[in-house]
Formats: structure tokens, C-alpha cells, sequence
């Protein structure tokens, strides 16, 4: 029988892509079913367009403005906006404001995609492309 999960104040903070990645629900709280994390994103933050084989994502802007990039379009998400990207979309985003913009990012299922992000923060904060691309083909994740 499957049991209700709880956040943990515990979970840690992440660096990465020149914002923090603040884990609210870590793969391992859910089973592997879900990673969720607050995504901070400073003036100037961007995730590069890239595709996953394995993960849908949900982003839910809770304050700012966020450029997001889903196939061929362009979506400017402000507060209160969600968009639902499935598995196989290209798709980026980058902060569009002048404000830092917090971003909830959903993640199903978690485990591989938080294995990534685990091994990305490991190389400190600015990976070479050469491992940010092996590291990413490794877990089904392609940068364009």
C-alpha cells in the first residue's frame, strides 16, 4: 500500500544553469514518481533548449517573468501561469524580466532527472559542454 509523502525542510539548495534549484520534494520522498523543485532565477538565468526521452515537466510561475520556449513557440509565463510539457518537446526557459523570477518545476518521474541534476551540481558551477553533454545523453537529455 502506497503512503502519502511529506517535504522536508531539510532538502538541500542546488546551483545550477545561474540560478538555485531549491528541492521541495526530492525522487527519493516519492518513490522515484516526482522531483519538485523551486526554481530561482535571476535577471539573466536561462536553461538551454534541450529535449527529454524519459520526464513530462510542468512549470508553474509563482513570481516574475519567465521566457519559456516549448517546441517552436515562445510563452511569456507571468505569476499564476502553468504550462505542461511532455516528454519529447523541445523546450528552455529563461528569466525575461527585470526581477528574479521563482519558478515550481515539476518532474515525472523524478529519479532520473534529479540523478542528472545530482551529478551536474557535483561538477561545481560551470561544467564544461563536453560533461554537461555526456552527463545529459547519459540520462536521456539532449541540448540542441
Amino acid at each position: 500500500m502506497r503512503k502519502p509523502k511529506i517535504t522536508s525542510l531539510k532538502n538541500k539548495s542546488q546551483s545550477l544553469f545561474g540560478g538555485l534549484r531549491r528541492v521541495k520534494l526530492s525522487s527519493k520522498e516519492t518513490d522515484g514518481d516526482i522531483y519538485l523543485v523551486e526554481g530561482v532565477m535571476p535577471k539573466g538565468s536561462s536553461v538551454p533548449v534541450h529535449i527529454h526521452e524519459f520526464e513530462d515537466e510542468i512549470f508553474h510561475v509563482l513570481e516574475g517573468e519567465v521566457e519559456l520556449i516549448p517546441g517552436d513557440d515562445v510563452f511569456i509565463g507571468k505569476d499564476g501561469d502553468i504550462i505542461y510539457l511532455p516528454r519529447g518537446i523541445k523546450h528552455g526557459i529563461n528569466t525575461s524580466g527585470e526581477e528574479t523570477a521563482k519558478v515550481l518545476n515539476y518532474v515525472i518521474p523524478g529519479k532520473n532527472f534529479e540523478t542528472f541534476f545530482d551529478k551536474m551540481n557535483a561538477q561545481g558551477a560551470n561544467p564544461t559542454k563536453e560533461v554537461t553533454t555526456k552527463l545529459a545523453q547519459e540520462h536521456g537529455i539532449t541540448f540542441m
